[in-house]
C-alpha cells in the first residue's frame, strides 16, 4: 500500500472514530460505541479496497493484542486470593448459568448446538469500561461494592478466556480432519500447561531482574514484546492471539513494574483498540441489522434477564445485601469486549453467518445504550418488586433466606480451619462438576470422528468401537464423580457439626435426630450410579439396552469391590476435622 494511501486511511479511521466517540459521549455513551459506529459507517458508505482491508485487519489484530494484554494486567492475582472470595462465588454461580441461558436462547432462535454454545459464551461476560463509567456517574454503590463488581468482571474475563480456549478446537474442527483435530487439542493442552508453568514462575522474575538494570521505557518495551511473543505462540498452537496476549498480561501483572507498563501501554491501546472495534463494526451491514431486529431484541432481553437473575442469585448465596445485589446485577447488563472477540472468531471460522454476527453486535450495542437507564431505575425496581411480590412467593423467598442464614450461622460457630475445609469441599464439588460436564461434552463430540478414525486404522466395526468408547467414558467420568460425592459428604458433615454446636449453645433438649443420607452413602457406588445416568443421557448412537447391560456389569464389579472393602473395615471419609473441631476456637465474625 502506498504511503499517501496509508496516511489517508489512518486519518479517516482515527478522525471518524474520535468524532463518533465525542458525539456519542455527549449522550453519555462509552467511546466503545463510537468506534463500532465508525466501523458501521465506513462499511456502509465508503468503498474499501483489498489493500485497505488488509491494513485494517493488521491494525485490528494489534489492537486485540494490546486490549487483551491490558485486561490481563488488570488482574491482581494476590488480591484475588485475599479478597476475591465474594467475587468468585458470584462468578462461579452466574457464568455456567449464563452459558446455559445463552444456549437455550440459541435453540429458541433456531441455532445449532455449536452456535448456541458460542452465544452462551458471548453473553456470559460484562464490559469493564461501560460498567465502571455508569457506576461512577450514578453513585448508587460505594467504593467497596464497585471494587467487588470489578473483581466479578475480572473473573468473568478469566472464565471467557477459558471458554475461548475450549471453543477453539470446536470452531476449527468443523473444517478439519480427525487427525488434525486431535493434534490441535494436544497442542492446546501442552501450550496452556507450559504457559502457566513458565509464565507464573519465570516471566515475573525475568522482568523484575531486568527492572533493576533498565529504565521504565525499556522495561515497557520488553513487556510489550512478551505480549506479542505469547500471542505468536498461541497463534502457532491454533489458538486466538487474544489468549496469548491475555496470559502475558496476567504474568506481567505479577511483576513489580506492572503499573509503569500499564501507563506506557495505555496510549497505544487507545489507538489500536479503536482499530479493532472499527473492524468489528465494518462486518455489520445496516440492512442486516434491520432484518434481524427480532433476534437482536431476543438476545438482549435474554442477556439482561439471565445476567440479572444469575448475578443476584450469586450475591444472595454469598450472603450479600438484597438491594445492593439487584443494583449490582442490573449494573452488569452490558456485554463485554469478549462478546465481540468470540463472535468475530466464530465468524472467521465460518461457524456463524452474518445474520448471527449482526444480531450479537446489535444486542451488545443495545445493552450498552440501555445500561445507564436500567441502572438509574434499579433501586426503584427493587422497591416495586418487593412491594408487589405475591405473598406465596414472598414466603418462599423468606424461607429460603432463613435456610441460607442458618448455613452461615452454623459456619460462624466453627473454627477458621474448619470453615476453610468446608469452602474447599464446595470448591471441589464445583470444579469436579464442571470437569464432568467438560468430559461429557468432549465425548459427545468425539464419538463420530473417533469411530471414523478407528475403524479404518485398527479394524472392527462402528458398533464395537462405540462400545469401547462408552466403557472408556464410564471409566474416565467415574473418578471426578466419586471425588464430587466425597467432597459433598465432607461438607455436609462439617455443616452438621456447626448445627450441633448451635443446639449445644442454646441448650436444646430435644435435638433433631433424623436419618441423614450422607452419613451412610457410599461415594463409589453413588458416583458410579450418577456416572451411568449421565452417560446414558448423552447421545452416542448406541441403543439404551446396551447401556443397561454395560451398566449392570460395571455396578456388579463396583459392588463386589465395595463388599471387599467393607469386609476389611469401615469405609467412607472419617470426619477427623469434626473431632478436632470440638476443641477448636470459634472463628472471628
Amino acid at each position: 500500500m502506498e504511503e499517501v494511501a496509508l496516511i489517508s486511511l489512518m486519518a479517516v479511521l482515527v478522525l471518524l472514530s474520535a468524532t463518533c466517540s465525542i458525539v456519542l459521549g455527549k449522550l453519555k455513551m462509552p467511546s466503545l460505541i463510537g468506534f463500532l459506529v465508525a466501523g458501521i459507517i465506513i462499511a456502509n458508505t465508503m468503498v474499501i479496497d483489498d489493500d485497505a482491508h488488509t491494513v485494517i485487519e493488521v491494525f485490528s489484530n494489534l489492537g486485540l493484542i494490546l486490549l487483551m494484554f491490558s485486561i490481563g494486567m488488570e488482574i491482581d492475582v494476590h488480591k484475588l486470593r485475599s479478597q476475591g472470595k465474594y467475587a468468585i462465588i458470584v462468578s462461579a454461580i452466574q457464568l455456567p448459568l449464563m452459558v446455559l441461558g445463552g444456549m437455550l436462547t440459541g435453540y429458541l432462535l433456531g441455532f445449532n448446538t455449536l452456535q448456541s454454545l458460542c452465544l452462551g459464551c458471548i453473553i456470559s461476560g460484562s464490559s469493564t469500561a461501560v460498567v465502571m463509567a455508569v457506576l461512577k456517574s450514578q453513585g448508587k454503590l460505594d467504593k467497596e461494592d464497585i471494587e467487588s463488581l470489578i473483581l466479578v468482571i475480572i473473573i468473568e474475563d478469566i472464565g471467557q478466556v477459558i471458554m475461548l480456549s475450549m471453543l477453539t478446537p470446536m470452531l476449527s474442527g468443523s473444517g478439519m480432519s480427525t487427525d488434525a483435530l486431535i493434534i490441535l487439542i494436544i497442542k492446546i493442552a501442552v501450550f496452556m500447561v507450559a504457559c502457566f508453568t513458565i509464565g507464573l514462575y519465570i516471566i515475573p522474575r525475568i522482568i523484575d531482574w531486568c527492572y533493576k538494570r533498565a529504565n521504565d521505557e525499556l522495561i515497557s518495551l520488553l513487556c510489550i514484546g512478551i505480549a506479542f511473543l505469547f500471542a505468536l505462540l498461541a497463534n502457532l498452537m491454533g489458538l486466538s492471539v487474544a489468549i496469548g496476549a491475555f496470559l502475558a498480561g496476567v504474568f506481567v501483572s505479577m511483576a513489580k513494574p506492572h503499573h509503569t507498563v500499564e501507563g506506557f501501554v495505555e496510549p497505544l491501546k487507545s489507538v489500536f483498540m479503536a482499530m479493532f472495534f472499527i473492524s468489528v463494526g465494518m462486518e455489520v451491514v445496516i440492512g442486516t441489522l434491520a432484518d434481524n431486529i427480532v433476534p437482536i431484541l431476543v438476545i438482549f432481553a435474554s442477556f439482561a434477564i439471565f445476567k440479572t437473575v444469575t448475578v443476584y442469585l450469586g450475591v444472595w448465596v454469598a450472603n450479600g445485601d438484597s438491594r445492593k445485589g439487584l443494583i449490582s446485577a442490573i449494573s452488569l447488563c452490558a456485554m463485554g469486549e469478549f462478546a465481540f472477540i468470540i463472535a468475530k472468531e466464530a465468524l472467521s471460522e465460518g461457524v456463524v453467518d452474518d445474520s448471527f454476527y449482526s444480531s450479537v453486535i446489535g444486542a451488545a450495542l443495545v445493552s450498552m445504550i440501555c445500561l445507564p437507564f436500567m441502572s438509574k431505575y434499579s433501586d426503584k425496581l427493587y422497591d416495586s418488586l418487593t412491594a408487589k411480590m405475591p405473598k406465596l412467593l414472598a414466603r418462599f423467598f423468606a424461607w429460603m433466606t432463613r435456610r441460607r442464614d442458618g448455613v452461615h450461622e452454623a459456619l460462624r460457630t466453627l473454627s477458621t480451619e474448619t470453615v476453610k475445609s468446608f469452602n474447599k469441599g464446595l470448591a471441589n464439588v464445583y470444579v469436579t462438576t464442571i470437569l464432568a460436564v467438560i468430559i461429557e461434552v468432549a465425548f459427545f463430540y468425539a464419538y463420530d470422528p473417533l469411530c471414523k478414525w478407528l475403524v479404518p486404522n485398527f479394524g472392527g466395526d462402528d458398533f464395537t468401537w462405540r462400545i469401547v468408547i462408552l466403557v472408556v467414558n464410564l471409566i474416565v467420568l467415574l473418578y471426578p464423580l466419586v471425588r464430587l460425592v466425597k467432597s459433598l459428604r465432607i461438607s455436609l458433615y462439617i455443616l452438621d457439626a456447626g448445627k450441633k454446636k448451635i443446639e449445644d449453645n442454646e441448650h436444646v433438649k430435644d435435638k433433631e435426630d433424623t436419618y441423614k443420607f450422607h452419613e451412610t452413602m457410599s461415594p463409589l457406588l453413588l458416583g458410579a450410579s450418577i456416572d451411568i445416568v449421565v452417560v446414558m443421557l448423552v447421545p452416542n448412537g448406541i441403543d439404551n439396552m446396551v447401556h443397561i447391560y454395560v451398566s449392570i456389569v460395571l455396578l456388579m464389579v463396583l459392588t463386589l469391590s465395595q463388599y471387599i472393602i467393607h469386609k476389611k473395615g469401615k469405609t467412607g471419609p472419617t470426619p477427623d476435622i469434626i473431632e478436632k473441631e470440638e476443641e477448636a476456637p470459634v472463628q472471628n465474625e
